[in-house]
């Protein structure tokens, strides 16, 4: 799937055959012209389409399709069975489910007039940029962080659904998983799980637990991903020593000296969104644990990534054919002598569950027993 970086957005804005000088006609007093303008307004958008793109890749698989589709369970423990001479065995038939993925048009513009563009300085012009660039961003951290932590399933068209992960009976969509190994799953079994206890260290070391434990069954094995609130770090950092593994970048060296110290980590991962603090030991194997501004107090998200861009990743963006980001479209006034008068842009995506069972929401928090929908801002 192709990403809308600067070199591809030019060539969309001003495409071959086109003499941007003389559609565009412009003159800043800075000497700036029309293509010029143009072609900054495509590096500042295309460098943060990939800049969104290597921030996500770790989590999400960037898909033209529609849908995805996938094998529902039984519910029962099934393997091969003997050979019996003069039988045959019955024939096996896979039940497929699904569900649809979001997509939505999105859209912004510069507040610009070719009689502005005439006497605006660049810097200004790049601020403009910068601020329809960090809108951008804010869009999609949003999407993504809104999708991990819903439990919510979303009506598009008649009669599909966009869904969570495995979230028990009740829904439209309702979904069993597959066994694995010996793990048997009913249509009850459900990734959105609560604590009723106020947030403490103690709560957190029993969720990441529960959330480990949940993956691990399915088959999502090795090292996970955990993502926690800004405001609830120390909780994390405060665990025992024999389960929170500090971060120590390369550049520091480690040594107890006369006092005892614990686990601690080197190194850092890339490719990844969120702030890497430090790994959990789990009973069920090494978790990273992260930190975004935009989760809200007491929710935790956990996943398995399988790698940038993979088909097995927890969650899906999809796209538009020509490609993921936002696009540049320059608007051009009716004068005799045409001129650049502003500058749109426009998008579209949205972000759904790629693999229901690689996801598992928590909430830690007195109130009840069952997972509130948060409120993200």
């Amino acid at each position: 799937m192709p990403v809308l970086g600067p070199e591809h957005l030019m060539l969309i804005a001003i495409p071959t055959g086109v003499d941007a000088e003389t559609v565009m006609r412009l003159s800043m007093q800075n000497g700036a012209t029309g293509a010029e303008i143009i072609a900054l307004a495509t590096t500042v958008i295309g460098e943060e389409n990939n800049a969104i793109v290597n921030k996500y890749g770790g989590i999400v698989n960037i898909t033209e399709s529609v849908y995805a589709r996938y094998r529902n369970g039984t519910g029962t423990r099934t393997m091969t069975p003997t050979k019996a001479e003069y039988v045959q065995n019955d024939p096996v038939h896979a039940e497929q489910i699904g569900n649809m993925l979001p997509y939505q048009a999105f859209e912004d513009a510069v507040g610009w007039s070719a009689d502005y563009l005439e006497s605006a300085d660049r810097s200004r012009l790049v601020f403009d940029l910068e601020e329809i660039r960090d809108r951008w961003r804010n869009r999609v951290d949003y999407d993504v962080i809104k999708r991990m932590l819903s439990k919510a399933e979303n009506r598009i068209g008649s009669g599909g659904y966009d869904v969570p992960w495995v979230s028990g009976t009740g829904g439209s969509v309702d979904y069993t998983p597959i066994q694995y190994g010996g793990n048997v799953f009913q249509d009850t079994h459900t990734h959105f799980g609560r604590i009723n206890s106020a947030i403490s260290t103690t709560h957190t070391v029993t969720a990441l637990n529960d959330m480990a434990k949940h993956l691990s069954e399915h088959g999502h094995l090795g090292r996970k991903v955990a993502y926690v609130s800004q405001s609830d770090v120390a909780y994390y950092t405060g665990m025992a020593s024999n389960r929170f593994a500090a971060l120590v970048p390369g550049e520091f060296r480690v040594g107890s000296g006369n006092t005892a110290f614990g686990m601690v980590a080197q190194g850092e991962t890339t490719g990844l969104p969120g702030e890497l603090f430090g790994y959990f030991n789990s009973d069920w194997g090494i978790v990273e644990l992260r930190y975004h501004e935009r989760i809200p107090a007491t929710y935790l998200a956990m996943f398995k990534s399988y790698g940038f861009n993979n088909t097995k990743n927890p969650l899906a963006i999809r796209t538009s054919k020509k490609g993921f980001g936002m696009t540049v479209v320059p608007q051009v006034n009716n004068n005799m002598m045409p001129e650049l008068d502003h500058i749109r842009f426009k998008g579209g995506h949205g972000v759904g569950v790629n693999d229901r069972t690689n996801g598992v929401a928590w909430q830690i928090a007195t109130g009840g027993s069952s997972y509130d929908e948060p409120t993200i801002s």
